[in-house]
């Protein structure tokens, strides 16, 4: 969630909302918030009638999660990645691993590198080693705004969103960039693209139209890539000459999702909302399964569902932003465990 977002979409969200709930406005196949399937029908649980959160480690301005397939846990936040490690004690410490500070937010990994963006432009980078050192090695390019949420795409490169919402970016260029990684130098860049191109008056973010605003969190399946725009939930497709489909809005609610995630062996997405402080587990053709009530964490920016050996499969994880650009205070600043409550 960008340092700029809040009072724009705050405005907006008070002079729209009404318009923008009516079913006028939402197309046949996206579900309203109210249709809450059983926690029954998933195993997860992502309900506070079955779960509980758990402050676990401050991170300062805690953006973005990312495990590797050996439940190593790396999280982003506002001053430089950490590497989360569980002590005999049980409990657990955040080690930055990044050579430079940075606002960091979209992790990606390819093989065995760890690549972050940073919203300053920067790409960092390095070897997941025992002790990983990430540093910059690429610039993005001069007109990129605030890179944000990212995800290693099928055809491995990686993809990541501009944010808009720096009012020093004018015009505002909301898009999905395409990096291209040298297959002989996993830390050298060929090249930059934009894939998704959005609008300066797109409205997707109101469920109005299909052009990117404030597009934010990214993840995929296959081909099929999920991201969020505002208070729209929605899927891309990257089509098999390499361009973007046209954005399928699957859920819209008047608030702001930031990051979203895929999870349940790729049967679910697991997305956070921003403004509300909760998380929902969605189908993904956009149906709500589960959610936990508003309030439940502090401006939640990401979320992932855990991994063995430091949690159980079931677990989830959730990074409170809290205060924008507040790295101390206590409100937010910290990854949440959310487990299953012991009967």
């Amino acid at each position: 969630m960008s340092n700029h977002f809040m009072a724009t979409w705050v405005a907006t969200v008070l002079l729209c909302a009404s318009a923008c709930t009516d079913n006028h406005s939402r197309p046949a196949n996206i579900q309203k918030p109210d249709n809450t399937a059983s926690t029954a029908d998933s195993e997860l649980c992502v309900s506070s009638d079955c779960g509980e959160a758990i402050p676990l480690v401050t991170i300062p301005d805690a953006e973005n999660i990312l495990f590797t397939a050996e439940g190593r846990l790396f999280v982003s936040g506002g001053l430089n990645v950490y590497e989360i490690t569980k002590l005999p004690d049980e409990s657990f410490i955040a080690t930055p691993i990044a050579d430079a500070e940075c606002g960091f937010t979209g992790l990606v990994q390819r093989d065995n590198y760890l690549y972050a963006v940073c919203g300053d432009s920067r790409l960092f980078a390095g070897e997941i080693t025992a002790t990983p050192v990430l540093s910059q090695i690429y610039s993005f390019a001069e007109n990129m705004c605030i890179p944000n949420g990212a995800t290693l795409g099928a055809d491995g490169k990686i993809y990541v969103v501009d944010e808009p919402l720096n009012p020093s970016c004018l015009p505002p260029d909301p898009r999905i960039v395409r990096i291209t990684i040298d297959p002989q130098n996993p830390l050298n860049i060929l090249e930059q693209e934009t894939w998704l191109q959005g609008g300066a008056l797109g409205l997707f973010f109101l469920n109005i139209d299909q052009t990117l605003r404030f597009p934010n969190g990214l993840a995929h399946i296959g081909n099929t890539f999920y991201s969020t725009d505002g208070g729209v939930v929605f899927s891309v497709e990257l089509l098999p000459d390499g361009t973007a489909g046209v954005p399928t809005a699957l859920l819209f609610e008047p608030t702001a999702h930031d990051d979203l995630s895929v999870a349940d062996d790729q049967q679910s997405l697991l997305v956070t909302d921003f403004f509300q402080g909760k998380v929902l587990q969605l189908s993904l053709t956009g149906e709500v399964l589960q959610q936990t009530n508003p309030l439940t964490f502090s401006f939640p920016s990401a979320i992932q569902q855990a991994r063995p050996p430091m949690f159980a499969a079931d677990d989830i994880l959730v990074t409170e932003k809290g205060v924008l650009q507040d790295t101390v205070t206590p409100i937010g600043n910290q990854l949440t465990l959310f487990r299953r409550k012991t009967p």
